[in-house]
């Protein structure tokens, strides 16, 4: 989507806002605009590479999202966004559903659905459309019903398409052939939340199809401290006949947060047991980000407006574990928080190769800088 299209959508926003509160009044439909937005900026440096010059990238991502309440039993929801590891993403569309609220317990919706789990609290994986201990997002054109902590979801996937026919029509890939099942249960138990989960995807072809399963347990123990503990089942091509076609692979992780006054202290720790025979190229098998890794962040909260934090890390840096290009990472993280929804993070972090790093030199010991933007209306 081009600007001129941004700017239709943004102008088209603010007339039905204008129009659906002269409805309001008249105790007509609600309607509301909302959106998020981040725009990132890095650099790095070897200064001991061949190349030691500073280089930098980008990364930007806008959310908007139009919501419309009919009555108290029906509302409506649409969205645009661009996301992209540069400066200037273009806009498109990104879904819309309906939604029946019968009450708390009893919610049904259909449209354009997106279902992931076990997201990680880790800041680096912490976006599940790219990583996930459990399921990375999955989109569907079908329906969801929430009844009573039960999530039941049903539809056909939506995925880029492999071919087209003359005139333009989707005839192969995961949009004309795939659809997904989702199950998933809340079980609340005092103030802590256990999440059960499983889904299962066909292409409708005989050994392509796959098995996502697991469960998240979000324990919270007061206001000092809180634990997440997940668990992820990958299982591919699991209705082959042939045992070394199948993959199943299994993800651990313990990402524990705590408080004392002023300090806080945040850690991760993540282990995926991977099968031999995975093709690690093939993104259908992975949405583990690497084999293994551990984070420990202390920090301090000076007041609303500013705290500093000390990320000391561990990271292996890829599926194969006969690779040795892991790091050991250290450095500030800076979080200035100056009026609610308005988020500026800062950070410096040297990148110290414990084996080989991963350009397959030794002893390059890298340093990135970086500053994340994020403000929400």
């Amino acid at each position: 989507m081009n600007n001129k299209v941004l700017t239709t959508a943004l102008a088209f926003g603010l007339a039905a806002s204008a129009a659906f509160a002269e409805e309001e009044k008249a105790g007509g439909p609600t309607f509301k605009v909302s959106g998020e937005v981040e725009f990132d900026a890095y650099a790095d440096w070897v200064p001991d590479a061949d190349d030691d010059r500073l280089s930098h990238s980008f990364a930007s991502t806008f959310d908007l999202l139009f919501e419309v309440q009919f009555n108290d039993k029906w509302s409506a929801e649409a969205a645009i966004s661009a996301d992209d590891d540069g400066y200037d993403p273009g806009f498109a569309y990104d879904g819309a559903f309906i939604q029946y609220t019968r009450s708390d317990d009893f919610v049904i919706r259909g449209g354009d659905l997106t279902f992931s789990e076990g997201a990680f609290r880790y800041y680096g994986y912490d976006d599940p459309g790219d990583d996930a201990i459990g399921m990375t997002e999955q989109d569907i054109r079908g329906i969801e019903a929430e009844i009573k902590g039960v999530y039941v979801g049903l539809g056909f996937t939506r995925g880029d398409c492999d071919e087209e026919d003359e005139e333009g029509t989707c005839i192969a890939g995961d949009g004309a052939y795939a659809y997904n099942v989702h199950l998933a249960y809340d079980l609340g138990i005092a103030e802590h939340n256990i999440r059960p989960w499983v889904d299962y995807k066909s292409y409708q072809e005989e050994d392509h199809n796959q098995l996502r399963a697991g469960v998240t347990a979000e324990l919270v123990f007061g206001e000092a401290f809180s634990i997440q503990v997940a668990y992820g089942l990958y299982y591919d091509y699991l209705a082959s006949d042939e045992d070394e076609v199948s993959v199943m692979n299994h993800a651990f992780a313990v990402e524990p947060e705590a408080s004392f006054g002023p300090v806080f202290v945040k850690a991760a720790f993540y282990y995926a047991i991977l099968d031999d025979d995975a093709d690690f190229e093939n993104p259908d098998m992975n949405s583990n980000p690497e084999y293994m890794f551990g984070y420990v962040e202390p920090g301090y909260t000076f007041n609303d407006l500013l705290a500093v934090g000390l990320p000391i890390e561990y990271h292996t840096n890829t599926l194969d574990s006969d690779e040795e290009v892991a790091t050991f990472d250290v450095g500030p993280r800076v979080y200035f928080t100056p009026v609610e929804g308005l988020e500026v993070t800062g950070f410096i972090m040297a990148d110290i190769p414990l084996g080989d790093d991963i350009e397959g030199d030794d002893d390059n010991v890298g340093v990135q800088f970086g500053v994340e933007t994020v403000f929400a209306f």
